[in-house]
């Protein structure tokens, strides 16, 4: 039932609100929380900015529920610079705004140096200086400079470290005006005290340059700083060094109030000519004449505090009139006059100047504090002794302050200025002012402190990545003890032994180096985009810039290239990503580094006992043993070895047990094993030689057999010869014994032949 009657009383404001918002309905939806393709959406389907609207506080009802409250939707309205939307509501629904958006609970904080520096002992500290002035942070004080002309001003890195340190919106409070009309009393009174800034009891000016509160009033939504200034009228100030400190002071503040005496005349005005200088000493965009009301849309609200009023404000009909309406009607008014030349007159310059700065011009007066001289000197000594409508005065003032404060924008609607945007953007407009050719840029100041503050918040994710590296790789690796695995590749899978190797009692795997990185890679990214998501990105860039701001980030924590590389310290190669450089590199070569040395440990913790009964053997060990130890010691090598370098040590692990080996002649029955070992040798070289006197003896024989068959056939050959000859020889003999046969035969026939030719010679002689 709640739910129903909270929809129903919050409904109740939709139609006037989206009158009043109408085209400005995106600037709203962003600090409803609305992304932009919801947006997108939303846009796509009405015909016109006030239904876009309606339907935008619909379904901001419908998501939220109980939680959509006319306290959540002010101040989204107030956030999205949408104040004159919270104004009219209140006159509107006075009865129901009043009661449901309670006044805004601030709590008095001590600022603290950024870096954890020692805290500034006094109560406020000056953040912008003249150059002839400087501040001694050791006594708080400011010296004066011999023989230094005031020409410039200068930021004080004190202060400016004291503002980084709010990284939360900040809405800056700041006043000015003459001298010695009690502007720096009011900002005390805002803190709760009556001195936080230094009075001055003389009519010489206590504050010069601009003074910060060392002390803030830190909301829900924003932290309000107050800053101090010196008097316009100061002594020793020129013109324009008047001009120059009220420019930082409306460049720096989202609420400004001028501080003077009395009721203002037009002479009063004449004095106030830095306002007139303001469009000369300012500009919207770099490069371009800006026209006087487009700085309505950057200036600081505007209040002009009367001082030391008691007098009614009246119309000329003596008609009591509000402050606000006597300032702009009766002050701030166009009177018409003319200088002798025919031109406008300065009071009316400067009238028309204030009316058409700021975006806001209202008026309050204070009582005089008290009528006693004595109390007058010294008002913070005396508070018990001051005009009691002067303290109901300042109480209601304080109290209109804090309701009016808001976050100060930054240049872009929808954007707001941190401390540490705040302290950035003081140095550039320091810069710029003390510059005669140059005079400060409302959007490339911004521009440049969102560059700045993204380098600044890419630097502290490395730094973030770095301390969560660092404690996460301390618990991985106990503190430096073991080292991690580097990636999956660089896993050893244990050698296991028996059943039960991948029981449930095994410890879980343990994350490898690159998860680490993954894991805290993602982490600070999200970091970083979440830091910069209200730097004042317009919401059409918001995606290419995370996308820029990521790489960078990444080029920052990791560089690196494709090639083949060992990836396990062995000869086996593989292609892939090698880290060359980037913040990830040192944890890459700590941790090769401590694997390296661990495992070079292990391995001697394993081998030294072995070592030893190398060195003085027992009667017991043998060479059998010495070689199971090492089998041993290997395997468990392999189980208890982690780290990249595992693999490279193990290579020198075995050129450590080859030169063990050729020590272990001092090992009982080492020369048995050698003599045996040497006996099969010389027996398998016997053998050898017996198998190769046999292979000679097979040639031989065959050589022989060879040889026999050739001298056989040679003899058959002579013996052939021989008969042949023989046979030859005994037919030559044979045919001359015939022969000779025949010849004898012959001789004896013809010896006949004569006996018998003599006979018949004979017988015929007788």
């Amino acid at each position: 039932m709640d739910g129903v009657e909270n929809h129903r009383g919050v409904r109740k404001y939709f139609f006037f609100i989206k009158d009043e918002v109408s085209s400005d309905w995106k600037d709203l939806a962003y600090k409803l929380g609305a992304s932009q393709a919801f947006i997108n959406n939303i846009a796509g389907r009405n015909r016109d900015d006030k239904s876009c609207c309606m339907d935008l506080l619909e379904e901001w009802l419908k998501h939220k529920g109980e939680r959509a409250t006319i306290e959540v939707l002010m101040k989204a309205l107030s956030e999205a610079n949408l104040k004159s939307t919270v104004d009219e509501l209140k006159i509107e629904y006075p009865a129901d705004i009043s009661v449901q958006h309670s006044k805004p609970e601030f709590k008095v904080e001590e600022l603290k140096p950024k870096g954890g520096g020692k805290a500034v002992q006094s109560s406020s500290i000056p953040l912008i200086l003249p150059n002839d002035l400087k501040y001694n942070a050791s006594t708080g004080r400011v010296e004066k400079l011999p023989d230094v002309p005031r020409k410039t001003l200068q930021v004080v890195p004190e202060a400016l470290e004291l503002l980084e340190g709010i990284e939360e919106p900040v809405s800056v409070l700041a006043i000015c005006g003459p001298c010695r009309t009690g502007k720096s009393y009011i900002l005390s009174r805002l803190l709760g005290t009556a001195d936080a800034f230094e009075l001055g009891h003389s009519m010489a000016p206590q504050t010069f340059g601009i003074w910060m509160g060392t002390k803030v009033l830190r909301g829900k939504d924003f932290t309000i700083v107050l800053l101090d200034t010196e008097g316009i009228d100061a002594v020793g100030g020129s013109a324009g060094q008047d001009a120059s400190i009220l420019v930082m002071t409306i460049l720096l503040s989202s609420y400004l109030i001028y501080n003077s005496l009395n009721v203002p005349y037009l002479q009063d005005l004449e004095k106030m000519q830095c306002f007139i200088e303001l469009t000369k000493r300012v500009t919207v965009k770099q490069r371009e004449k800006t026209k006087m009301l487009a700085f309505r849309e950057y200036f600081p609200d505007f209040l002009w505090l009367l001082r030391d009023v008691s007098l009614k404000m009246e119309d000329e009909d003596g008609t009591e009139m509000d402050p606000t309406d006597y300032l702009i009607k009766k002050v701030l008014r166009p009177h018409g006059d003319e200088d002798e030349a025919g031109f406008e007159s300065t009071s009316d310059k400067v009238g028309r100047a204030i009316v058409t700065f700021f975006p806001s011009v209202e008026c309050a007066k204070l009582e005089r504090p008290s009528v006693d001289t004595g109390v007058m000197n010294d008002i913070t000594q005396h508070t018990d002794r001051l005009n009691p409508e002067f303290n109901k005065g300042v109480q209601e003032l304080t109290e209109r302050l804090l309701e009016k404060a808001c976050a100060k924008r930054g240049y872009d609607k929808v954007t707001t200025v941190s401390g540490v945007a705040l302290s950035i953007m003081t140095k550039q407009y320091v810069e710029a002012v003390n510059d005669p050719n140059c005079i400060p840029a409302l959007d490339n100041t911004w521009k440049n402190t969102i560059q700045l503050m993204q380098n600044r918040a890419i630097e502290e994710a490395v730094e973030e990545y770095n301390k969560q590296m660092q404690s996460q790789i301390a618990v991985a690796t106990s503190n430096g003890k073991v080292p991690m695995e580097e990636n999956a590749e660089t896993e050893i899978q244990p050698v296991t032994r028996g059943h039960g190797a991948h029981s449930a009692g095994n410890p879980p795997k343990q994350p490898t180096l690159m998860d680490l990185h993954h894991e805290v890679s993602k982490n600070v990214t999200h970091m970083l985009l979440e830091k910069v998501g209200n730097f004042g990105i317009s919401s059409e860039d918001q995606r290419s810039e995370n996308k820029n701001l990521e790489d960078r980030l990444q080029n920052r924590l990791v560089q690196g290239e494709q090639r083949d590389e060992a990836a396990d310290g062995t000869n086996r190669r593989h292609k892939g990503f090698v880290v060359t450089g980037g913040e990830l590199l040192q944890y890459i070569q700590k941790n090769r580094e401590l694997s390296k040395s661990f495992c070079q440990s292990l391995w001697e913790s394993l081998v030294d006992p072995i070592r030893k009964h190398v060195d003085s053997p027992s009667p017991y060990y043998g060479f059998d043993k010495l070689a199971q130890e090492l089998v041993d010691a290997c395997q468990h090598y392999e189980e208890r070895a982690c780290g990249p370098e595992k693999w490279a040590v193990q290579q020198e692990m075995t050129k450590s047990i080859e030169k063990m080996k050729a020590e272990i002649e001092k090992i009982k029955g080492y020369q048995s094993k050698i003599q045996q070992a040497q006996q099969k040798a010389d027996e398998a070289e016997l053998r050898a030689k017996e198998t190769e006197r046999e292979m000679q003896r097979l040639r031989k024989q065959s050589h022989d057999l060879q040889q026999t068959q050739q001298k056989k056939l040679e003899r058959m050959e002579q013996q052939q010869k021989t008969q042949i000859e023989k046979v030859k020889r005994e037919m030559d003999g044979q045919h001359a014994v015939a022969l000779e046969k025949i010849l004898a035969k012959n001789a004896e026939l013809e010896a006949q032949r004569k006996r018998a030719m003599h006979g018949v010679h004979c017988h015929h002689i007788k």
